[in-house]
């Protein structure tokens, strides 16, 4: 019997674009090992997580084609090809912004409009229920304070919980300072103020695995970690130091950075430590992959959309590839041999 196959993608903004373009490298291998060049890598997957970026990743494989039903209606190419095509426009800073907002300390660092039409332009008026697997994807509700999950599952038989993706992927991307926060409503008409899920899980694998568990996957019912296949993809590891003689005189506005970055390395490193050792102590040490490239030459600000850091995150990604042979190959041969072909809800 097959494992229950789940992909997890952590946030990290432009960086998206590393394991975009490991994913894309990954549904070709398929293509051309299957010899089925139609072949996507969401057929081969179970269920989908992701935060910030990754969750735009994440909606991006799971949107269905108008013109076949049951199918995507992009490659992993074209959902990469949001951060090379309008990365630049997302990230803009109009100088009427940057005094109106003090250069990003009075109001958010970038106008959203730009986001707003790049996410319209690929998700166009598409609903949560309809996309084409389960998926779970995070957003923190500023006013009520608690976690906020976009399930398709959910979304299906509650109307309440029902999103258009282009508003789930706005507010999941709502990063504080960089973004406004997200006010979205529901199919039923309640709305929800909210905020990007990376302030608490930057990493969504656990959310993920917490998730799966209670679902019906075909043949297997809540399934433990001895029954799935969790694939979880990082935006690049951070490990920029913070030198003790100048961070012990940090103030408010010098710590605000810091703390970010520390927050969403430190909460990724977390959680894969903590599934490892679950998969481990099932006796399932291979059953968890975790893949976190170098950032190399690449900028780990979420937001340098430069034309050169948008090639050398792509560079990075395709280094880990090359250095990670085996790694990526066996990768794509256990999804293969385990295409869920009778998982389904």
């Amino acid at each position: 019997m097959g494992k229950v196959a789940i992909l997890s993608i952590d946030g990290g903004g432009i960086r998206g674009i590393i394991p975009g373009t490991i994913l894309q490298v990954i549904e070709e291998k398929i293509q051309e090992k299957t010899k089925n060049h139609d072949a996507r890598l969401v057929d081969y997957l179970d269920f989908v997580a992701g935060t910030s970026t990754g969750g735009i990743l994440g909606m991006g494989m799971l949107m269905p084609d108008p013109l076949e039903a049951g199918k995507p209606k992009f490659k992993m190419k074209e959902v990469v090809g949001l951060y090379l095509q309008y990365g630049a426009e997302i990230f803009k800073k109009p100088f009427g912004h940057k005094i109106r907002s003090f250069f990003g300390i009075r109001e958010e660092k970038y106008p959203n409009g730009n986001l707003l039409k790049a996410l319209n332009k690929y998700f166009g008026d598409v609903y949560l229920s309809e996309l084409l697997k389960p998926c779970i994807f995070t957003a923190y509700d500023i006013e009520n304070r608690n976690a906020f999950f976009f399930k398709q599952v959910k979304a299906k038989v509650d109307t309440a919980y029902d999103f258009y993706v282009r508003d789930l992927a706005q507010a999941t991307a709502a990063a504080p300072t960089y973004f406004e926060a997200a006010l979205i409503q529901s199919k039923f008409g309640e709305k929800f103020p909210l905020i990007d899920g990376g302030v608490f899980a930057n990493n969504p694998a656990m959310c993920a695995y917490a998730e799966a568990r209670k679902y019906t996957f075909g043949p297997i019912q809540n399934p433990t970690s001895k029954e799935m296949l969790l694939i979880s993809l990082g935006t690049g590891s951070v490990k920029r130091p913070y030198p003790f003689q100048k961070a012990r005189k940090f103030g408010l506005v010098q710590w605000i950075k810091p703390l970010i970055d520390i927050m969403m390395s430190g909460n990724s490193e977390t959680v894969s430590h903590q599934l490892s050792w679950l998969f481990d102590a099932s006796g399932n040490n291979e059953g968890y992959i975790r893949i976190e490239p170098k950032l190399h030459l690449a900028s780990s600000r979420m937001d340098d959309v430069s034309e050169r850091n948008l090639t050398a995150l792509k560079e990075a990604a395709l280094k880990f590839v090359k250095d990670n042979p085996e790694k990526i190959n066996n990768l794509v041969d256990k999804l293969i041999s385990n295409k869920p072909d009778n998982h389904e809800n």
